[in-house]
């Protein structure tokens, strides 16, 4: 008893989780303790030795499947020894994981908003590249964070390219959006400068659009592109601008085509002539010019040109009233000055269709076009007539002449008031640029 004692003594404290595993070992002995040896004896001793069992940790548990993967060699053994030593990695947990997930998402949305403001900015780069492109030599609005075809002639009258982008213009105007005016801007603009106070006049006869859109104050007085309108059509559209800008002083006219060039040069500049900023067609239209182009070169066709002048000698002499048409009969062209290899078919028309073809009359029909055509004995001088006829037709009021050829066509636009003659046409000033239209 002594030597156990004394064995027993010299053994170093048993630790206190020692004690509390011991424990748990002799009370599950204490079951059979009538069977078993006791305690005190050798083969006690021996038996409680091999009892003890030391329980793994949840550290170590973990750290058999996943290899002891992050873990030191202080932190192996200790786990070994059934120690609870937190890792040093943090434990992940749902609150992590959302946030992981949230922030993971939120690069996502930023590299997607990226992208998206990255493809509309140049998309607007190509855009704006392109209308500068189709408005050439054009003036454009350019402040206040606008950038519109559109040219301040004077205060109160505002030439601009036509307002696209909408469907209510068809699909073909709602893809010009692309490249012109887009409808949105235009009524953006108007609302910031001249909110109420503005009316917009349509002269395109290709194209029109909703009217509500400028809050019903639109007003249309259509005619085709690179040709005239009838004289008393510039004459009601004057009356209809000056009814307008008379009822308030802040009061603007906006006035457009397609481009925004020709045709609302022809109108704006009769309408100064009217309202009488100038006293002659050649100032108002050498002032549109400057004002619209920045080569004052907006108003170039000589047909349109000449019906400013039309509209001029309305004004000057007959103090605006539009004169009735004399009838007279067209008997033949002269061509000046015409190639050899010209020899144009030709159609003479008025607003109200056709008046005479040389496609579609019973002597010409049937024949080339350089058979009805007679060289005259001056060298460049060709003549059309139909022998034994009284003449090709009786012509009234507005009336134009399209030539057609292989090179290209042209056109010959005029009216007749007081005279009866043989048109006499210089070919020279035509071809200038074959395969093109022109309007003479």
């Amino acid at each position: 008893m002594d030597s156990v004692s004394a064995d027993l003594s010299s053994q170093p404290p048993a630790k206190a989780s020692d004690i509390e595993h011991s424990a748990a070992a002799v009370s599950e002995q204490n079951n059979d303790a009538h069977d078993s040896p006791s305690i005190i004896s050798p083969s006690g001793i021996s038996a409680w030795a091999g009892s003890l069992k030391f329980p793994q940790s949840w550290g170590a548990a973990q750290d058999s499947q996943t290899g002891n993967a992050g873990m030191s060699t202080f932190g192996r053994f200790t786990s070994g020894l059934g120690l609870r030593i937190p890792s040093v990695e943090p434990v992940p947990d749902e609150k992590n994981e959302e946030t992981a997930v949230t922030a993971q998402s939120g690069v996502l949305e930023s590299f997607t908003k990226g992208l998206v403001d990255s493809s509309r900015s140049a998309v607007k780069a190509m855009q704006v590249k392109a209308r500068h492109i189709v408005s050439q030599n054009k003036r454009r609005y350019q402040e206040g964070g606008f950038d519109l075809d559109m040219t301040y002639i004077t205060e109160n009258i505002i030439a601009m390219g036509f307002p696209a982008g909408d469907m209510s213009s068809g699909l073909f105007g709602f893809f010009e959006g692309f490249y012109r005016n887009h409808m949105e801007e235009v009524i953006k603009f108007f609302e910031a400068h001249h909110k109420g106070k503005y009316k917009v006049y349509n002269l395109c006869s290709e194209r029109l659009y909703d009217a509500s859109l400028f809050e019903g104050k639109v007003a249309s007085f259509p005619f085709d592109d690179h040709n005239c309108p009838p004289i008393q059509l510039i004459k009601s559209f004057c009356q209809s601008a000056y009814s307008w800008l008379k009822e308030d002083i802040e009061n603007v006219v906006v006035v457009h085509c397609k481009a925004g060039m020709a045709r609302t040069g022809l109108m704006i500049c009769s309408l100064l002539l009217f309202l009488k900023f100038f006293p002659t067609s050649k100032e108002a239209i050498d002032y549109y010019n400057q004002k619209r182009c920045v080569d004052g070169k907006a108003l170039v066709l000589p047909s349109q040109i000449r019906y400013v002048k039309y509209f001029e000698h309305v004004l000057t002499r007959f103090n605006g009233e539009i004169q009735p048409g004399r009838r007279c009969m067209l008997r033949g062209f002269r061509l000046h000055r015409c190639p050899f290899w010209i020899r144009p078919s030709i159609t003479v028309s008025n607003h109200n269709g056709i008046l005479f073809s040389t496609r579609k009359h019973p002597k010409t029909k049937d024949l080339m076009p350089e058979d009805f055509w007679i060289s005259a004995p001056k060298k460049g001088i060709v003549v059309f007539a139909l022998p034994r006829e009284h003449g090709l037709t009786e012509l009234v009021g507005d009336f134009k002449i399209h030539f057609h050829d292989r090179q290209g066509d042209f056109y010959w636009q005029t009216e007749v008031h007081t005279v009866s003659w043989v048109l006499p046409l210089h070919a020279h000033k035509i071809y200038t640029a074959p395969h093109c239209a022109h309007n003479l």
